[in-house]
């Protein structure tokens, strides 16, 4: 039908100050099937210029306890945001700060398997502007529907056998031991939650709470393994820690005589007990060793560095389970103890700390670009094993620094703000990152600032004695780069200064985004492909291997890295067969039926009879040859489709189309294809507005190039009209749907990006669709700080009040897919959403309630799966693979399906965790249920990602938030008017 590219999702984009969406989510792109993802980027420790002392944080994993959600009030949020034209924090002295400053920025990270993954462009979705720009004015081509602290490593010497520690000295007659509140021996010290303490000490780092982790595997569930299908040998990118059977992590409460007050000051006595205590971890209150001591309490007589007496009393709390957060925690801490032995550039960023070579940089010379590659690890514990995950990421670099930014605006300081603000930068002298808040037109490098030392210095001498670098422009204004609330609470600078012509720009820019020959170029360097991902995996264990303080590191906390991926059986699940018009069925190859749907009638058509057309009267020639391939298409596909009545404009103003919109509702149109000769965000959504808000009539934008392209107009011409079929509420093809009495819902939200205090769920429900391929969309506004759980509800009563309208009865059983849920969110959701749906679905419907099954479902994960060819190498999984072992976490019922495929790079398995289910079925009926809805996604012929109708909500989350701005007219609840 067309020439279909698959482009992976290796994520180019810079992540913005405030992101509209905290969440994991996947956005399509456009006809060339651009599914690259807006990436949140990296950052590195660095130095720089400011006012306080060095922190640290531990780094957050996709796959490990440390998602977080920020619940901040919008007083705070305002508080947080990047500051105006004016710079709120010019100071009279500024100084060198020395520590660590952590920032994020785009990368085309990630993995290969991103740009094929969820929901791939549809190839005939010229209606969906899929992915989130909140500060683009630009609109994908085609419709705009269619067409995003490092550990403490000890220095000392630490015990390499699991021995009895050294005798301790005796303990000082002259004191007594302290008598501790809420000590139980089976954990009840106050460093942790779980045993009943204090959450203000030992349960903290940085200025978060370090959480436990959420059990939401039913107790009464016998297995969560399923049976249906062939079995397939997979591997997977985990390393197992080998460990001896009785090892443990344990954890001891300390206190001091006379208390020490400065965590620092603990920590530094602390370490001198490494040769006494063996490898520990120690946070300010709790040790967290493998080892287990003879004496209990343990008494410890140390001299403070004025040379007093101090008593250190250690006592045993309890073992660390594996749900701990301080477990988790630990692992990760001595995986980056392990990783940062090998001298890579460490970076930080939403998702995670990352590492980077910058050893092996790869020059884009024809690009003026730099990548980095690198990877990001997360360690836990699974089923059986604790493993490492690792991923491969990268970091762009554009060669131009911030200096020539300002002189290509010539130093014009609202155009040279403008342009700056909110940009991420890496400094060339130690590859540092920054966020820029504000440009200082009053300061430059000649500016003096004060030492702490307290000696006086100018930023030219400051940087040509510390770094050997010679500023050429003496008068160029310094950028300002503005720690959060957060930080600067945690002892990070309040204000850092940077040089320009030492800053280089990192991520692409969206004209970069839009040049084919570029991202062609990058991507051969960052989509990479199953077996050479799986040997720079091996790479990497080589590395730690060969490294003797990676080994020593593992080595003291009694652990070892297994030197080859992780092997295990999955389940390859049957293939599904696509139902078209006339009982025709067809057997889709490589999850992939855009050939059979161009040779049969559609499932559903309908007639359109009284349609319009608008396009100005420049374009009117182009429009009138495409009509004629689009009427060819419809009679092929079935479809009743009448000439349309042509509305033509003088000029493609916004106020031209709105006006023509208004005539063609009066004259009671079916649908309103409206041609557009640019991307414009506005006008398109002053269209969607019109259309949705005011008068209920689904519009199908396109762009005048898209029409005007012979190669891929009779391509272009059968998938509009595909859609459009949809669009009257018609289903192109279905699959065999095995039971009834069944509600299919898919939940998602998104911020309003023009006030982050707004944001809108959208809810997607199907009908019982062995009766019917129907489905219900509707969307609700909540503001910052409203429970989103009684909104979720009110719409969930409306789809259930419009299956009963249809099938005279509630559906039997509900399974609802909520996606961009962090794994800090899952209490709350199944507290108060989880909770009040079912509470009130039994209030409503007493004994004959629908039975509940509630799904999260995260596409951002680390985790890829591969399989062996007969020749031994190493290739994507195919479509269908399920893998609900072995890689799974033992507090979840969960599992992993692949559900696309693609030809470059790596495919990108979802995860799935069943949190609540009353519903009876068995792991087997569920997974393929699942399975089932990644095929009725009609923007895309062939599989996506989620379930369909998780892509359906997210997309008219994102319609609405990015454009619309309200809540759209309930007149078109019963359409997918916003494919």
């Amino acid at each position: 039908m067309s020439d279909r590219r698959y482009y992976e999702r290796d994520e180019y984009r810079e992540r913005s100050h405030d992101r509209g969406r905290s969440h994991g989510r996947d956005y399509e792109r456009t006809h060339r099937d651009r599914n690259g993802r807006r990436d949140h980027g990296e950052g590195s420790s660095s130095h720089g210029y400011g006012r306080s002392s060095h922190s640290s944080r531990h780094d957050d994993r996709s796959r490990s306890n440390s998602s977080r959600y920020d619940r901040r009030s919008s007083r705070e949020r305002d508080r947080y945001s990047p500051p105006g034209r004016s710079s709120a924090y010019e100071s009279s002295s500024h100084r060198p700060y020395e520590s660590s400053r952590r920032s994020s920025y785009g990368s085309p990270e990630r993995s290969s398997s991103r740009y094929e993954s969820s929901s791939r462009k549809s190839s005939y979705d010229y209606d969906s502007y899929d992915r989130p720009r909140a500060s683009s004015s630009k609109v994908p081509y085609y419709e705009y529907e269619g067409g995003g602290s490092g550990s403490s490593s000890h220095r000392s010497h630490y015990p390499s056998e699991r021995s009895p520690p050294p005798p301790l000295p005796q303990p000082s007659t002259s004191f007594r031991p302290p008598k501790t509140r809420g000590f139980r021996g089976g954990g009840g010290g106050r460093g942790s939650k779980r045993g009943g303490g204090d959450a203000s000490r030992g349960s903290r780092r940085g200025n978060r709470a370090i959480t436990d982790l959420i059990v939401t595997r039913p107790t009464s569930l016998n297995t969560k393994k399923g049976t249906t299908g062939t079995t397939i040998t997979l591997l997977a990118n985990y390393f197992r820690i080998i460990k001896k059977p009785d090892w443990n992590i344990y954890k001891y409460r300390v206190d001091f005589i006379p208390e020490v007050e400065a965590l620092n000051h603990k920590k530094a006595i602390m370490r001198r007990q490494i040769p006494k205590l063996g490898s520990f971890q120690f946070d300010g209150a709790m040790i967290f060793s493998p080892y287990k001591y003879a004496s209990d309490p343990m008494v410890i007589v140390e001299k403070d560095e004025k040379d007093d007496p101090i008593q250190i009393n250690v006592r045993f709390v309890g073992q660390l389970l594996s749900t701990d957060g301080q477990y988790t925690h630990l692992l990760n801490l001595i995986m980056r103890a392990t990783i940062e032995s090998l001298n890579m550039q460490r970076a930080y960023g939403p998702k995670g700390t990352k590492y980077f070579d910058a050893l092996q940089k790869i020059d884009i010379n024809t690009q003026n670009l730099q990548v980095w590659p690198g990877f990001c690890t997360a360690i836990r514990q699974h089923e059986r094993d604790i493993m490492i995950c690792t991923e491969l990421t990268h970091k762009v670099i554009r060669m131009e620094n911030c200096y020539n930014v300002m002189q290509h605006y010539s130093r014009d300081p609202d155009s040279v703000k403008k342009e700056l603000i909110g940009k991420v930068v890496v400094t060339e002298y130690n590859n540092a990152t920054y966020r820029i808040d504000d440009v200082d037109f009053s300061l430059s490098p000649s500016s003096s600032f004060e030492k702490k030392s307290g000696e006086r210095t100018t930023f030219l001498q400051y940087f040509r004695d510390r770094y050997n670098c010679t500023i050429r422009d003496t008068r160029q204004p310094l950028l300002v780069s503005r720690s959060k609330a957060k930080d600067v609470r945690a002892g990070r600078p309040e204000v850092l200064n940077l040089v320009p012509e030492l800053c280089r720009l990192t991520g692409l820019t969206e004209e970069m985004r839009t040049n084919f020959r570029l991202m062609r170029d990058l991507a051969q360097h960052t989509r990479v492909k199953p077996d050479m991902r799986v040997k720079r995996f091996l790479e990497l264990n080589r590395r730690i291997q060969h490294e003797e303080k990676a080994r020593d590191v593992m080595r003291k906390w009694e652990m070892d890295l297994d030197r080859h991926l992780v092997e295990f059986t999955g389940r390859v699940l049957p293939t599904e067969l696509i139902y078209f018009g006339n009982r025709q069925e067809e057997t889709p190859r490589n999850a992939d039926w855009t050939g059979a749907l161009t040779r049969n009638r559609l499932f559903e058509t309908d007639k359109l009879i009284n349609w319009h057309c608008v396009c100005t009267n420049r374009d009117f020639g182009v429009v009138s040859k495409f009509l004629s391939f689009l009427s060819s298409a419809a009679r092929n596909s079935g479809l009743d489709l009448a000439d349309p009545r042509i509305i033509r404009i003088d000029n493609p103003r916004v106020q031209a189309y709105i006006n023509a919109i208004e005539q063609a509702c009066n004259d009671s149109s079916q649908i309103i294809m409206c041609v557009v000769p640019s991307q414009d965000a506005s006008r398109y959504g002053a269209i969607k507005k019109k259309s949705f808000v005011e008068r209920a009539v689904p519009t199908q934008v396109i762009l005048t190039k898209v029409m005007s392209n012979d190669k891929i107009l009779k391509s272009v011409s059968a998938k509009l009209m595909v859609q459009m079929n949809c669009k009257l509420g018609n289903a192109p093809w279905t699959v065999k749907i095995p039971a009834s009495g069944i509600m299919t819902v898919g939940f998602d939200v998104t911020y309003d990006v023009r006030d982050k205090r707004k944001s809108y769920g959208a809810l997607v429900a199907t009908m019982d669709l062995r009766q019917c391929n129907s489905f219900f969309s509707t969307v609700s506004q909540h503001s910052h700080g409203e429970e989103m759980s009684n909104f979720l509800v009110v719409n969930m009563m409306k789809a259930l009040k419009q299956y009963q309208y249809i099938h005279h009865e509630p559906p039997k059983k509900i399974i609802f897919y909520r996606d961009g849920v962090g794994e800090g969110d899952l209490s709350h959701v199944l507290e108060f959403e989880v909770r009040k749906l079912s509470n009130d679905l039994k209030a409503m419907y007493g004994e004959g309630a629908p039975k509940l099954t509630y799904i999260i479902v995260t596409k951002r994960i680390n985790t890829r799966l591969f399989s062996r060819t007969h020749h031994g190498e190493c290739t994507n999984a195919p479509p269908g693979t399920v893998v609900d072992d072995i890689i799974t976490l033992p507090e979840r019922y969960d599992f992993f399906i692949v559900s696309q495929s693609t030809k470059e790079g790596t495919i990108s398995p979802t995860s799935y965790n069943v949190i609540f289910d009353e519903s009876g079925f068995s792991a087997d009926k569920i997974q393929i249920w699942t399975y089932k809805m990644t095929h009725l996604y009609y923007n895309w012929s062939g599989n996506v990602k989620v379930p369909a109708v998780c892509q359906y909500a997210q997309k008219l989350a994102f319609l609405v938030g990015q454009f619309i701005n309200q809540e759209p007219t309930h007149l078109l609840e019963k359409k997918l008017y916003f494919l």
